[in-house]
């Protein structure tokens, strides 16, 4: 919300809700899967005739973005991949947070005092917290309120593209937060040796949440991406 309205200004911007986020619909049984994700992805391009479009995803999103990118990097103008590496593993913490129950609000203040990014560390300016607290979250019929998010959703099958990475011939840009614990440095140059048209930007001082933590940085980096790599590109 704080970003796109920017970009906006110059480019056709479009936020996609994943399945199971935001104000998309949970799915019973659950199906969360990378398979499903890229599945609405192509879904969606299609419906809303989006031709080559610039692909841009942080952390899960970032994953998603990458798959789709191995499959379909000829109709990709471009690729934006904020601080995620080439692998997604299970961990006990994932697990144990999947099988929590949906937390409770009894108002907005609660959620306010309560509420939490994941991981936790951040430098995100209150107001901009706050705002995503209160975005997070929806009415239940039994008042109070309780998360958009579905616990199901950090849970899936492992997954590895080292082998694919070198499909993605689409201009990449690869960000990283300075103080990230979730992507290492070697990494990140890692993938931008081996993906042919990719180019590795740090953000200083940010952590995993970089487009919250540094928000002018993030987006300086973004608009030169466009304007130097994507913008005239058929």
């Amino acid at each position: 919300d704080h970003l796109a309205p920017l970009l906006a200004q110059q480019y056709h911007v479009v936020a996609l809700d994943l399945r199971g986020h935001g104000d998309s619909n949970w799915i019973v049984p659950p199906a969360y899967e990378i398979e499903d994700y890229v599945g609405d992805l192509e879904e969606a391009f299609a419906s809303l005739h989006l031709d080559s479009p610039v692909l841009l995803g942080h952390s899960l999103g970032g994953f998603i973005a990458m798959t789709y990118a191995t499959r379909h990097a000829a109709t990709l103008r471009g690729l934006m991949v904020v601080d995620m590496g080439l692998r997604l593993r299970s961990s006990r913490t994932m697990r144990f947070l999947r099988n929590m129950p949906p937390p409770h609000y009894q108002n907005e203040e609660e959620v306010l005092r309560r509420f939490q990014l994941f991981p936790t560390e951040t430098v995100a300016a209150p107001p901009l917290l706050h705002h995503i607290a209160l975005t997070s979250v929806r009415p239940q019929e039994t008042g109070g309120l309780t998360l958009k998010f579905d616990r199901a959703t950090m849970v899936r099958a492992p997954r590895d593209l080292s082998s694919v990475l070198e499909t993605i011939t689409c201009p990449t840009l690869l960000l990283r937060g300075s103080d990230s614990q979730h992507l290492a440095a070697t990494t990140m140059t890692e993938m931008v040796t081996r993906c042919r048209r990719a180019r590795g930007v740090e953000i200083p001082g940010a952590g995993h949440q970089v487009f919250l933590d540094n928000p002018p940085a993030f987006l300086s980096a973004v608009r030169d991406f466009l304007r130097e790599e994507v913008e005239g590109r058929v």
